[in-house]
């Protein structure tokens, strides 16, 4: 368990060495990828790099070097993947194994990995045929590239010269103020039933105000009266670079959520602030975590904890899904919410959390501080009657609530831990309630103490262990409660009885059935009340890919003794499939029934989405009770996707009271264009997410600054939004959205598509780091470029020229990259993809110095850009013979 995100890496990855680098043909089965994949060591199993590659199949895996992570999906049936450096393991089809030293290695901008350790990563076998520097990838599945050439009939062909290797990071500053991006959905519908006829609306805003990110939300009932709203300031820095020596890393204002203790209080909703100094990836083993994200009309969001299916909602709280009260187990975490759209899209965010024992390393302090108004908005436009936050009998409506926690390292094995908070109560006033514990090691054991007791004689205790056991991660919490002491952290008692003793045991495994591998969670809770009444909670939940299909099911068991009432025992299960057919077909179902105390089928869904084409997609959905056959309902929809947004047209019938409803639907969003200064309807995502103005052009003078007489470039395109990609204009210019709010996003750049190849670009991997309703302007400057052959030659005593090799070469002009080349055997350097203008050939300065060698004369080149060579350029070199005081020197120094 890695205890801070600065822990050592638990393997030690290689340096790669320039002497071995080999240049290997890639291809796939019968496609062609690469001619020239560039790999470093051992040619029986070379070291490949993970992210071009990943790129060439456009898999759906992100190669992150700067955090020692590869993760993604794979397959039809979307298998999870995680190749996690610092932690030295690699979880695939199912299974964990170790990395050795060796198997990976990582430059500023790429992962390389071991063919034989790729292979079983990507689940195809990789074929390395070292004598003719040839890599074969055999698939057990198909790849979304061949999926996609089948379609267009297409190969994928050489494109123009770019820095492969590289990464183009670009920096949005907070802003005084921007002009907000906007997502709005209109519906419109008529009908037979309750209303006749509908309309509502859904809006979400945000952009940067006073240096910080503004969010805001507002929508309304079906009669079009706005019925809840939310506004949100909140600024983020990763590095910790705010409020100075505090190192605050996150500062909300508004409508935020009060941190929790870990005896006492939980996370609640109000008006008020927050501040926390603590990395977002880094949780403690005995905390549950609770995930909140955007939740637009008509999707549907699942959550997988470890490759295992948890929950699932389509149902919104204030235009926001919530999971709760969710365990992590010890270790790396793996966190994916998955999001289905109403047109078939699948936008998946995964989050790597790390989990341990909350150790922090000797004199470094966390500190979370929140104050809210309890439950209540920053404007309340229409009273649900609803509670929100839980049983009105432990939890006020309303109420000054203020939390405070401190987490300091003692040693880098012990850290304390403390917190205060004042609560309301139902009843009025408020409750100061307070805790203390300590972290630490014991056996291998992450172990966990905490006391907590309330100014109203309310006390409790708590010890919590967690640790591996084989293959077994577990987690054990027991906690004592005495004189009414509310912990609101446990979710899911009865607030009718005094709670006594809580608990709790998960446990994650994984289980070999025959060969498959198949993640497993159990997690069993035991809440004992005063006056003998108790109930138990047992819950245990599966996944794994079956051929092209992702499989879960479950099992939940209850048995309840509340006495006076009844014993009363339960057991429900469910199973639901998905997959992603040919990656056009996307198919969902689930199926639910009960055991206990009867054994019957409950319930029945299918969701088809069918991808038509890159703008039209059907959908046809049907939910049946299986314990009442008349109660089905269907909805078909058809749903187009323009520029200006997405059109839907949707029809329902309810079989239950035999109504039905026919709607429209337009979703798409206001994006705001800083060069032109007027807003543009896009497609939805500029109000939920960041956003990229790209801007390529041909940029003759090479200065990287678009000028008045540089051309735009068309058809260049951009991968990386909600939109498959977006292609520039005419104009140069493309307007993406959908990068959603996460700390990182990546965007590829494709230029496939342009007429004239001669062309030297920036990397075409893009690093942004979006924030909702941000717009982040990205110009991509293209030069022209040429070529030009350059021999050295050495003029011997007997006066014979001779060709120089290995003599290492560079073109440079002012302001510049230089351009580097080294002399074959034949003592000649091909320059190709120079980009145009004038250039000077000099010799390389660190190898002339050291060899005493210089150039005759150094020449000035021309490169006209237009893709030919230049004339060719032949130049001879003098050795200056060594200095009495250089000879002496080096004599000296052995």
């Amino acid at each position: 368990m890695a205890q801070s995100p600065q822990s050592a890496p638990a393997v030690a990855h290689r340096a790669l060495d320039p002497d071995t680098l080999l240049l290997f043909s890639a291809t796939l089965q019968n496609l062609t990828l690469s001619e020239g994949l560039g790999a470093y060591g051992n040619p029986e199993d070379p070291l490949l790099p993970a992210g071009e590659l990943t790129r060439l199949l456009e898999a759906d895996i992100d190669v992150l070097p700067g955090e020692g992570r590869i993760v993604g999906r794979l397959g039809q049936a979307r298998r999870p993947v995680l190749m996690d450096l610092n932690g030295g393991i690699l979880r695939a089809g199912g299974r964990e194994q170790p990395l050795a030293p060796g198997d990976a290695a990582i430059t500023p901008t790429e992962i390389y990995v071991r063919a034989s350790v790729l292979g079983v990563l990507l689940d195809t076998r990789l074929e390395v045929a070292s004598d003719e520097l040839a890599l074969r990838l055999h698939p057990r599945e198909k790849f979304p590239v061949q999926a996609r050439l089948e379609r267009a009939g297409a190969r994928p062909g050489a494109g123009p010269t770019a820095f492969q290797d590289e990464t183009l990071r670009i920096e949005q500053p907070y802003a005084a103020f921007t002009p907000p991006g906007i997502d709005v959905v209109l519906e419109a519908g008529v009908g037979q039933g309750r209303r006749d006829s509908t309309f509502r609306y859904d809006l979400r805003l945000a952009g940067d105000l006073l240096w910080s990110n503004a969010q805001a939300y507002l929508a309304s009932d079906e009669d079009g009266r706005a019925t809840s709203a939310r506004l949100l300031l909140q600024r983020r820095s990763a590095e910790g670079a705010m409020l100075g020596p505090l190192h605050a890393r996150e500062i909300n204002l508004g409508d935020v959520y009060a941190p929790a203790m870990s005896m006492g209080p939980r996370t609640i909703a109000g008006r008020g602030f927050a501040v926390s100094t603590a990395p977002i990836e880094q949780a403690s083993v005995f905390n549950s975590i609770d995930l909140r994200g955007e939740l637009p009309p008509g999707f549907d969001v699942e959550l997988y904890v470890n490759d295992v299916l948890r929950a699932s909602t389509n149902q919104a709280i204030n235009g926001r899904y919530e999971f709760l009260d969710l365990p992590l187990s010890p270790g790396l975490n793996v966190v994916r919410v998955v999001t289905y759209g109403p047109r078939g899209e699948r936008i998946e965010e995964v989050q790597v959390i790390n989990v341990g024992a909350a150790l922090l390393r000797r004199g470094e302090a966390q500190l979370a501080f929140g104050v809210v108004d309890q439950n209540q908005p920053l404007f309340r436009l229409r009273d649900s009657g609803v509670p929100v936050i839980g049983d009105p009998r432990l939890f006020a409506g309303d109420g000054l609530r203020a939390v405070a926690t401190l987490n300091y390292g003692l040693t880098d094995l012990v850290s304390l831990a403390a917190g205060a908070a004042r609560v309301p109560q139902p009843a009025g006033g408020g409750l100061g309630v307070f805790s203390l514990g300590a972290r630490t090691s014991l056996f291998g054991l992450a172990t966990q103490i905490d006391s907590g007791w309330d100014s109203g004689g309310g006390r409790g205790a708590s010890l919590g262990a967690a640790g591996q056991f084989g293959d077994v991660a577990a987690v054990l919490r027991h906690a004592e409660y005495r004189g009414g002491f509310v912990d609101e952290n446990n979710l899911g008692i009865d607030a009718r009885f005094q709670l006594r003793r809580r608990s709790e045991l998960t446990l994650d495994s994984s289980v070999d059935l025959r060969g498959r591998i198949i993640p497993v969670s159990l997690r069993a809770i035991r809440n004992t009340y005063a006056g003998g009444s108790y109930d138990f909670l047992a819950a245990t939940r599966a996944s794994t890919g079956l051929g092209q299909v992702l499989l879960s099911t479950g099992l939940e068991y209850e048995r309840r003794a509340l006495r006076p009432a009844a014993t009363s025992e339960t057991l429900k299960g469910y199973v639901s499939a998905s997959t992603f057919r040919n990656y056009r077909w996307q198919i969902r179902t689930s199926f639910d029934y009960d055991i206990l105390p009867d054994f019957k089928a409950r319930f029945f869904s299918l969701v088809v989405d069918r991808r038509l084409s890159d703008a039209w997609a059907l959908r046809f959905g049907l939910g049946q009770p299986l314990d009442r056959a008349n109660d089905w309902n269907v909805t078909v929809s058809s749903i187009y996707g323009a520029s200006f947004g997405d059109l839907a047209l949707t029809g329902e019938y309810d079989n239950t009271r035999s109504d039905w409803r026919v709607a429209a639907q337009w979703s798409f969003g206001l994006g705001y264009d800083p060069d032109r200064g007027r807003y543009e309807v896009l497609r939805p995502g500029p109000g939920t997410g960041g956003s990229v103005l790209f801007n390529a052009f041909l940029d003759e003078n090479g200065d990287g600054v678009r000028q008045s007489g540089e051309a735009a470039t068309a058809n260049v395109g951009l991968n990386g939004g909600l939109a498959r990609e977006a292609v520039t204009g005419a104009d140069g210019r493309a307007m993406v959205t959908g990068l959603g709010a996460g700390p990182s996003a990546y965007m590829d750049v494709n230029l496939e598509r342009l007429e004239n190849a001669a062309v030297s670009t920036p990397p075409t991997r893009l690093h942004l780091r979006p924030r909702p309703g941000s717009v982040t302007r990205v110009d991509f400057p293209l030069q022209p470029t040429g070529g030009v052959m350059v021999k050295v030659e050495l003029l011997r005593d007997d006066g014979q020229r001779v060709g120089l090799a290995s003599v290492r070469l560079q073109l440079v002009r002012e302001g510049g990259r230089a351009v580097d080349g080294v002399t074959e055997f034949d003592g000649s350097a091909m320059f190709d993809s120079v980009p145009k203008g004038a250039w000077r050939l000099r010799l390389d300065p660190l190898q002339a110095e050291k060899l005493r060698m210089r150039l005759v004369e150094e020449p000035a080149i021309v490169i006209r850009g237009d893709g030919d060579f230049a004339p060719d350029v032949t130049v001879q070199v003098r050795f200056e013979p060594a200095t009495k005081d250089s000879a002496t020197a080096r004599a000296g120094g052995g």
